[in-house]
């Protein structure tokens, strides 16, 4: 099915050896395999340029395999010691983190199982019939619940790119910050660009299908409008978190200013040291963004829960609406390639691309 939330698979905890050791180091890396991958195909992929010897500890079989992964993740916070690697030091420390891993499973493992059939099918028309007073209550709270969330994470949403801005500004062309930012520098390069052939060859491979629409929405009772994509640019959002969404505004530009002198002919390379004032920035954008994960993998468990109660209908009338609507055919690029081979490589049907720097803030701690 190749789709995160819906495919089974594994979830697996690999460990490392101490170099020339048989003992454990205690760290562990916490992660999936879905679909045809496997977690020993996995464990060799980690284990180029890891100097330690890599085992799998153990591998639990899931069917809500990706929310159970997010959802221990962020359970286990405090261990983390960068990504999806933990501090594990003891066997009942590992032994721990299975039983829950299971337990999660347990608890949403079925409800995935059972949303398969009817995620990209064409759903009947109108609210669900057929809902008790309980389930109703239930779909109502959880709307409620939902709508809390989003408020939450919108305000975190403002505050914490807030704090990227500062940390990038603060740093200028000397981007790079130990553990703290990442600059990517790309070179100059083209790439075919389907939307620079004729009409007329385009709309001929116009033919790769795509799945209805993952379009639920909550209907929430304090604004029914879509505001739960959480864009910093609603208005909903910005007339109720005003200071927050003034000083991000005011961050935001500052930066739109400054970025364009960040070039690949003006940026510094170099690794520079953390300053007081950056790792004060960066403790509190990384406790905002572990913060918001977690907050975001409620709100998907919330959305999973009325998935089920609308299960093959579209709606469930004042909660949420889930139309499930088509979508035009994609350009289909690998057959292109395969037919129109001259086409594909033309010069004037390639994009120019690249002749850029992407810096980006670390979103979690790797420094003490």
């Amino acid at each position: 099915m190749a789709n995160k939330w819906l495919d089974p698979g594994e979830i697996y905890i690999i460990g490392e050896y101490e170099i020339g050791t048989s003992n454990p180091t205690g760290v562990y890396k916490i992660g999936m395999v879905q679909n045809e991958s496997t977690s020993a195909g996995r464990l060799d992929t980690h284990q180029t340029g890891n100097p330690n010897r890599l085992f799998i500890d153990r591998v639990i079989p899931t069917e809500a395999t990706y929310l159970v992964e997010q959802l221990i993740h962020s359970a286990r916070e405090t261990d983390r010691i960068a990504l999806e690697w933990f501090r594990l030091p003891t066997p009942a420390d590992i032994a721990q983190v299975e039983s829950e891993i299971r337990a999660l499973e347990a608890l949403h493992g079925p409800r995935i199982a059972s949303l398969r059939s009817v995620y990209f099918s064409a759903p009947n028309s109108g609210s669900r019939p057929g809902l008790s007073s309980a389930d109703i209550s239930n779909a109502e709270q959880l709307r409620d619940d939902a709508y809390d969330i989003c408020r939450e994470m919108m305000e975190l949403k403002y505050t914490s790119e807030t704090l990227k801005f500062q940390i990038l500004l603060a740093n200028g062309i000397d981007a790079s910050v130990d553990s703290v930012t990442k600059v990517k520098v790309e070179a100059p390069y083209t790439e075919f660009a389907d939307t620079l052939l004729p009409p007329a060859m385009r709309t001929q491979y116009m033919t790769k299908q795509r799945k209805r629409k993952d379009d639920f929405r909550f209907v929430f009772t304090a604004n029914t409008g879509k505001i739960c994509d959480l864009k910093t640019t609603t208005t909903w959002w910005k007339n109720l978190f005003s200071a927050e969404e003034a000083a991000y505004t005011i961050a935001k530009q500052q930066w739109e200013t400054m970025e364009p002198t960040i070039t690949p002919a003006t940026v510094n390379t170099a690794v520079q040291p953390r300053t007081a004032t950056i790792e004060s920035l960066h403790t509190e954008y990384t406790r905002q963004c572990a913060e918001y994960s977690a907050l975001e993998k409620r709100k998907k468990t919330i959305e999973i829960q009325l998935k089920l109660l609308c299960y093959d209908y579209e709606e469930i009338s004042n909660v949420c609406q889930w139309k499930r609507g088509t979508q035009t055919n994609q350009f289909n690029t690998a057959q292109f390639k395969i037919n129109e081979n001259a086409a594909y490589r033309f010069g004037a049907h390639q994009a120019p691309k690249g002749d850029k720097v992407t810096l980006s803030v670390i979103k979690y701690k790797a420094w003490s």
